[in-house]
This record gives structure tokens, sequence and C-alpha cells, in this order.
């Protein structure tokens, strides 16, 4: 794949629905910070003040399960929105497709760097926040980058398969948006590992996003770092999960813009 050709274009139309995202509103793309930054705070008063919940380890502390549940919630908004438009990338654009010789997979990348930019924008509000409200900050926080990365690439080779075979079974994003709601309650985001049934903490365990929340949770609340074995699976689900994705979009390639 050509990407560096397409490099600018990319760039400019990512940037450009950030822009428009929020098209006649007074405050116009500053929603894009102040969406997350809303949502943090709300998570954040609500479970410190509220519905006040404890961390094991941490019970002294009135806002470590508002920084948990947003350090796992944050990441997981982007995966799910990279997952759902991108399953439908090819055919959304599908008027472009027809008409420019441009690379389908354009259109997917496109989707994957404004759900890059958001996750910035709002991880770094939430690192901020966690700063303000007392958390410490250690040399592990250098890692959290590496880890949304790999999280990332993981989403990217997923939707290279969804979006390419939804293509032939227009069902596929509609299934897609029934599993990841699923998918979320399978991973320990809103709730505490330490509080699951042992049979069932055992079981979320073969789930790969598992890895991924909890290097997040174990970075921005526990300020440590993730253990050797996440990072294992980290990379090689990532990077298995973009080769699979790959070849599955090369070797549909030929038919898709013939069936859209």
């Amino acid at each position: 794949m050509d990407i560096w050709k397409y490099r600018s274009y990319i760039w400019t139309n990512a940037l450009s629905e950030l822009k428009n995202r929020y098209a006649g509103s007074s405050l116009g793309a500053y929603w894009n910070i102040l969406q997350p930054l809303f949502q943090i705070l709300l998570f954040t008063f609500v479970f410190s003040q509220v519905m006040v919940a404890k961390i094991p380890g941490m019970d002294s502390s009135t806002v470590a399960f508002a920084v948990y549940l947003s350090s796992g919630f944050i990441p997981w908004i982007s995966f799910a929105e990279l997952l759902t438009r991108g399953s439908n990338a090819f055919i959304e654009n599908a008027t472009y497709l027809k008409k420019l010789a441009i690379p389908e997979y354009v259109f997917i990348l496109q989707i994957a760097v404004t759900t890059t930019i958001n996750l910035c924008i709002s991880m770094s509000l939430l690192c901020v926040l966690v700063i303000l409200l007392g958390f410490s900050v250690a040399a592990s926080w250098l890692l959290l980058p590496i880890v949304l990365i790999l999280f990332l690439i993981f989403g990217l080779g997923l939707v290279f398969v969804f979006a390419s075979i939804n293509v032939f079974f227009r069902d596929v994003s509609q299934l897609l948006q029934s599993i990841v709601q699923i998918w979320m309650w399978l991973t320990p985001i809103v709730y505490i590992e330490e509080f699951l049934p042992n049979h069932f903490a055992q079981i979320i365990k073969f789930n790969p996003l598992y890895y991924f929340v909890n290097s997040f949770h174990q970075i921005i609340v526990y300020s440590s770092n993730p253990e050797t074995m996440d990072w294992i699976v980290m990379t090689s689900i990532s990077l298995l999960s973009l080769v699979i994705g790959y070849v599955i979009y090369r070797n549909l390639r030929p038919e898709i813009r013939d069936v859209i």
C-alpha cells in the first residue's frame, strides 16, 4: 500500500472531519475538546460524590474508581467508533470509489486518523485531570502512548476485515454494533476484576481487549508497568490483526468496487 503518497489527502480529510463534525454550533471544533472533558468530569463527580465506589487497596481515595472507569472507557469509545465507522468506510464512500482512482484503504485510514486525534485529546485531558486530582506521575506513564498505538493497530486490523466483508454482506455492520456492546461487558471497564467470580475472571482473560484495558489501568491508576505477558499478548495480537486484515482486504479488493 502506497500510504505515503496519499498522506496529505488522509490528513487533510481527517482534520476537515473534525472541524465540520460540529458545524453550525457556536463553539464548532472546540466541542472535540469539550465533549470528552464533560464526560470525564461527569464520571468524576458521579463516582466520587453520588455513587462512591472504592478500589481494593485504594480505599482512601474517593476519585480512584472514576479514574479507573475513565482510563478504560475513554479508549474503548474510540475503539468502538473505529470499528463501527470503519466497517462502513467503503460503502459510505462508494461514490468516490466509483469515480476516483483512489485506493479503498485511504478511507479507512482517514477514519483511523480522526479517531486517533480524538483519542489523544481525550487521554491528554484525562492525564491532566488525574494529576490535578493528586495521583502520582510515574515513569510508567511514558509507556501509555505505546499501549495506545498497539490498541489502535489492533482495531485497524479488525476494521480492514469488517470493512471488506461488509461490502459483500451488508448485515456485518449491524451485527458488529451488537458485538461491540457485548464485547464491552466482557472487558473490565465498568467493573473491577477482583469483584468477579473466579471462573468468570479466568474467562475474560481470553478476551484480547483485557490486556489493553488492564495496561491502561496499571499505568494510569496504579502508576505501574504492564506485566511482560501483557506486552507479549498486546504486541502479538496487534500485529496478527493487522496482517490478517490486510490479507483479507487484498484478496477481496479486486471485487470491492464492482460490488459497491
